[in-house]
């Protein structure tokens, strides 16, 4: 019973979290000032900030920092509704650069890229040389990939139209992401033996610790 409860919630989710990304493009692409599109753009950051907050060992002053911003928004609200395009600007460009440079920095001489770390978990100190080139070409793509989400993002919000930029950051940008985990995996089929293969599922999970800056149970 518990694995339906899972799914169905992992549905829901997935389908609330779809519904926003369209709410913020809808709200963004016009480029228009919009009480609802920065609210869209601000509350969930605010309440996630919140959470945080209340659960941190400091609450009190967690508590106050945090009341002190929501006043700093709220005084400032009219420059908030005219700009809030700049709040979502900021989180896609600095979370594709800080990976595209985590990813890129350990391809430098004497590091271990990325993704072989990953493998060293599944696989063991002493990985296959087929797995320790693919994956050190694997960590070049991400980092490569990473590196032109960012570019991309700020030349379309500087050089482009809102509209453009608006359908990148909040429709393609997991359309892409979705599409490169099917290609490295494609890939992963095509030039491992199938005793060094790890699943699809593998990957998300290492992309998703890799975005917290945890080392992932299983690549």
């Amino acid at each position: 019973m518990a694995h339906p409860l899972r799914l169905g919630r992992t549905l829901l989710l997935a389908v609330a979290f779809g519904a926003y990304l369209l709410l913020a493009h809808l709200t963004t692409a016009p480029d228009q000032p919009s009480t609802l599109g920065a609210l869209v753009a601000v509350v969930p950051y605010m309440g996630i900030a919140l959470m945080m907050a209340w659960r941190s060992r400091h609450r009190l002053p967690a508590l106050l920092l945090w009341g002190g911003l929501a006043s700093l928004l709220a005084y400032h609200w009219t420059v908030v509704e005219s700009r809030f395009e700049w709040i979502y600007f900021i989180q896609h460009l600095g979370v594709f650069s800080l990976l595209a440079i985590g990813f890129g920095r350990t391809l430098a001489a004497g590091e271990e890229p990325m993704i072989t770390r990953f493998a060293r978990v599944i696989h063991g100190d002493r990985l296959a040389p087929p797995l320790q080139r693919y994956t050190r070409g694997a960590t070049l793509a991400w980092a490569i990939f990473f590196a032109l989400m960012a570019s991309s993002s700020a030349t379309l919000f500087f050089a482009g139209s809102m509209h453009a930029w608006s359908l990148l950051i909040n429709l393609f940008t997991p359309i892409l992401i979705g599409a490169m985990f099917v290609v490295e995996f494609i890939v992963r089929l095509i030039v491992l033996p199938p005793a060094l293969r790890t699943g699809l599922a593998d990957s998300v999970r290492a992309f998703l610790h890799a975005s917290r800056g945890a080392t992932p149970p299983a690549a």
